[in-house]
């Protein structure tokens, strides 16, 4: 039996967890909901962000799916919320990645993400759970998924705006492992690395999709390996411009989508 889970996100960064799936060959199929026309979500309140993504959720359910993967770190924020109004399983991205730095054996690392995901402390909580040692130094940007998601083109100004939050977490503490706490950023981890090449960047996508697998496997799906796996097949929803998802699909080497279609904002 071919299962269907659901990806929500404010825009294209859950496209990052969706390459992620792909390259691990996950046997199931995958709605994808974007609400471009609504982000950045990270400036929101969290009233305003909880109704959002209930919308959304609300949509993967007519789809049928059994599970979805939060592929959004400030929506992942108000994930307790969400859990209550939702009939299916979440898979929040905020929590594998906790538990990733937890055990990195460092003391200090760096959380680079949306101001309400930095606000919300979550990942310094879940990460404390874990370790208490550990102390999370998260550095917010109003603008860096926005200008992914809006002017992927602009790389100038996308460098500068990585540049300012690296100066920032410099002046906080020096650290080796950088979170990076929104799924949009890996889009543009070249321009991390180039510019911090001694930092290591963690893309929390891998971690959510080995999540994901796992959940599935709970399901009795087995073990996913390259020789019995399919990939998944991939429709869109976007509250935006849906031709704005191919030059990103390009960028991450996804498959063409099987659908897009557009969701009114």
């Amino acid at each position: 039996m071919r299962h269907t889970i659901g990806i929500i996100d404010s825009g294209v960064g859950g496209l990052t967890v969706v390459r992620s799936l792909v390259a691990r060959g996950a046997p199931f199929d995958v709605v994808y909901v974007g609400d471009n026309a609504n982000m950045p979500y990270g400036n929101r309140p969290a009233g305003e962000i909880v109704t959002l993504s209930l919308r959304m959720l609300k949509l993967l359910s007519e789809y049928h799916v059994e599970a979805v993967a939060i592929a959004c770190n400030t929506i992942s924020a108000t994930v307790d919320q969400l859990r209550t109004r939702c009939s299916v399983p979440l898979v929040d991205i905020i929590t594998p990645a906790a538990a990733a730095l937890a055990r990195r054996g460092e003391l200090d690392v760096g959380l680079f993400a949306t101001e309400f995901t930095v606000k919300s402390g979550l990942h310094a909580k879940r990460v404390r759970e874990l370790n208490p040692a550990v102390t999370v130094h998260g550095v917010a940007s109003p603008r860096l998924a926005a200008l992914i998601d809006r002017a992927i083109d602009d790389e100038a100004a996308i460098r500068d705006e990585i540049a300012a939050m690296l100066e920032r977490l410099t002046a906080m503490h020096p650290v080796k492992t950088v979170l990076l706490g929104c799924t949009h950023y890996p889009i543009v981890m070249n321009i991390f690395t180039s510019l911090a090449p001694g930092i290591e960047f963690i893309d929390p996508a891998d971690l959510q999709a080995d999540a994901v697998l796992r959940l599935f496997s709970s399901w009795g799906g087995g073990k996913c390996d390259a020789e019995s796996a399919s990939a998944p097949s991939l429709d869109l929803v976007t509250s935006g411009n849906p031709e704005s998802y191919r030059p990103i699909m390009a960028r991450l080497e996804i498959p063409e989508a099987r659908s897009i279609r557009r969701l009114e904002a």
